[in-house]
């Protein structure tokens, strides 16, 4: 075991962590994924992906727009390559995903997703569809929403998360988040940090109070949910030596595409254990914060233009800036689990988030002007409001 464990740590450092170290010279990256929740324009039910109203001709008269390719994404799922470098796909649940290209600067990758959103939603309506950029769907509830993709991984995913409760549904299916990247810094240093802020980033963006038509009395909806889905590979993380504990997370959390009992990935049967199968279950692993190499925050309600700007600021801000990290960690001390459930609850009435949260906005805005406007233009922050 002690073999299993050593070699799922180096595995982590070197695919999840970069190695464990940055070249100092290597320039900052930045991306993000935007995911939309598709329905009916008139009467607000889910939109099918597939048929003859179906988002997938959406998507293919975008497509032939902007010059993309159709393709199949591992997971057997339409796909659409972007020249840029930037992709779209769909979730079980019909939602609409774009995955930006890798870009050097926080305002390129805003432009990216802008231009694809204004086709798509310049598109939708002759087409009957609305595009809701929610962290949950506010109109219907689970038994409206079915599972639409039918590849293995998604229907082992289903009756993994079925076995715990109904929440793995309901996240698989009917929310949407901004994931926000950034790379070329010193990700192992930057975990905390990043995953110390992340109540402050669900209270600042929350917009997902009503699910089904009724208000949840939650801020954040959304973030809610995934406190409900499975413990074992959701949450925040301390980051104090970030390869070991994600490493321990990794094994510990239920390998259910490699067995179909589902055992911790550390106990796996020999046979079972392999490169291949650790990358697969590591991209089961849904943290506030996912290290890939560069640090992927994914604890942000999908957002509009406006507000996903002010995220990316924050974000970038404080993540890509030494001086605004150290400052930000100072504020806001160590990762703390039950502030991430009431900010998900209160938002920002939370006592302790409403009484930091400017000071913590003004650090990512002083990090972001010594990242220069090379890299925040002037009129991503003119987007953040202190």
């Amino acid at each position: 075991m002690h073999c299993r464990a050593k070699w799922i740590e180096d595995r982590v450092r070197d695919w999840c962590f970069g190695g464990g170290a940055i070249n100092s010279g290597a320039p900052l990256t930045f991306g993000a994924e935007l995911e939309l929740l598709a329905v009916h324009a008139r009467h607000h039910t889910p939109m099918p992906i597939f048929g003859d109203v179906g988002t997938l001709h959406l998507v293919r008269a975008v497509a032939r727009q902007l010059s993309w390719r159709e393709t199949l994404s591992p997971k057997g799922v339409p796909r659409f390559l972007n020249v840029t470098g930037g992709s779209l796909t769909f979730e079980p649940g019909g939602q609409l995903e774009y995955a930006s290209a890798v870009h050097h600067s926080v305002h390129g990758v805003l432009a990216e997703l802008c231009c694809v959103e204004t086709a798509l939603r310049d598109a939708a309506p002759e087409r009957g569809v609305s595009l809701l950029a929610r962290g949950v769907d506010p109109f219907n509830g689970p038994e409206d929403a079915g599972l639409q993709l039918d590849a293995d991984r998604y229907q082992r995913m289903a009756t993994h998360f079925a076995s715990i409760g109904p929440a793995g549904a309901r996240m698989m299916r009917q929310t949407a988040s901004l994931q926000l990247n950034v790379g070329g810094i010193p990700a192992a240093e930057r975990f905390a940090v990043a995953n110390a802020i992340a109540p402050w980033l669900v209270a600042l963006f929350a917009n997902s109070p009503r699910y089904a038509g009724h208000d949840t009395d939650c801020a954040s909806y959304r973030s809610e949910t995934w406190r409900e889905v499975d413990s074992s590979r959701t949450g925040v993380m301390q980051g104090d030596d970030a390869v070991r504990e994600y490493a321990a997370f990794a094994g510990n959390a239920n390998a259910f595409l490699a067995d179909p009992a589902a055992p911790p990935f550390a106990t796996l049967d020999d046979r079972l254990v392999n490169d291949a199968s650790l990358a697969t279950h590591l991209s089961t692993l849904f943290p506030e914060v996912r290290p890939r190499g560069y640090l992927e925050v994914r604890c942000i309600d999908a957002l509009d233009g406006a507000s996903r700007a002010a995220a990316m600021a924050v974000v970038a801000g404080i993540l890509a800036d030494p001086v605004a990290a150290a400052e930000a960690s100072a504020l806001v001390g160590v990762p703390d689990a039950d502030l991430l459930r009431r900010a998900a609850r209160e938002g920002l009435r939370e006592q302790r988030i409403a009484t930091t949260v400017d000071d913590l906005v003004a650090i990512a805005l002083d990090g972001c002007a010594r990242l220069g406007t090379e890299i925040v233009s002037e009129a991503v922050l003119s987007e953040v409001c202190v």
